[in-house]
């Protein structure tokens, strides 16, 4: 996640990239669950992420979050 918040060419959409800076202000104050609801709710396969690596990982990470446990 960190190399979609700390550079702005992250390549990703700007709603996921303000959902993932929710979860790492949130993460650097010791309460990530609450921002997770709106990550969550994205549709992994709709939002922009770039074709890489990093991009595969995050799309999978969003999968598995959104999906019912």
């Amino acid at each position: 996640m960190e190399p979609y918040v700390v550079r702005l060419d992250g390549g990703v959409s700007q709603a996921l990239y303000k959902a993932l800076y929710l979860v790492y202000a949130a993460h650097l104050h010791g309460d990530p669950a609450a921002a997770l609801a709106e990550l969550a709710s994205m549709n992994a396969d709709r939002v922009k992420i770039p074709d890489t690596d990093d991009g595969r990982r995050l799309r999978a990470a969003l999968r598995a979050i959104s999906s019912p446990a």
